[in-house]
């Protein structure tokens, strides 16, 4: 596991310095280490490359499954899943791939309790991840 976060780590870091030279469309991907199902989307558990802390992020539901979504969930069972690749258009946030594992009983999966604070978490429009 710490091999595979050092090789993303430094696929990253090679990714944004190659995009800070270029304009148009840029793909960073990072490892996700928890995905937490909610009646309004999903609770992405990630580490952050620049200092290895555990960050998160929310894809509400109503970006998934229809053509100009922002969001495309990706089921299977490669070795290499979980993990998201968000696309950046002229630097800003375009589109987010996760891909996650198939079996929702894998440990990576979990559920997220409904509360006021998790529903308005999945309000918003765009994605501001940190790397």
């Amino acid at each position: 596991m710490k091999r595979a976060i050092a090789c993303f780590v430094l696929l990253t870091l090679g990714i944004l310095a190659f995009a800070q030279q270029q304009t148009g469309v840029y793909v960073v991907s990072m490892p996700i280490l928890k995905i937490l199902s909610h009646p309004e989307g999903y609770k992405v558990l990630y580490m952050r490359n620049s200092d290895m802390k555990v960050d998160e992020f929310y894809i509400p539901h109503r970006w998934l499954g229809k053509a100009g979504g922002k969001a495309e969930i990706v089921l299977g069972g490669d070795p290499s899943y979980p993990y998201f690749s968000v696309f950046y258009r002229d630097g800003k946030f375009d589109f987010i791939r996760l891909y996650v594992m198939e079996d929702v009983r894998d440990l990576t999966w979990g559920i997220l309790k409904k509360t006021e604070a998790s529903n308005a978490a999945f309000g918003g429009e765009t994605l501001d991840i940190k790397f």
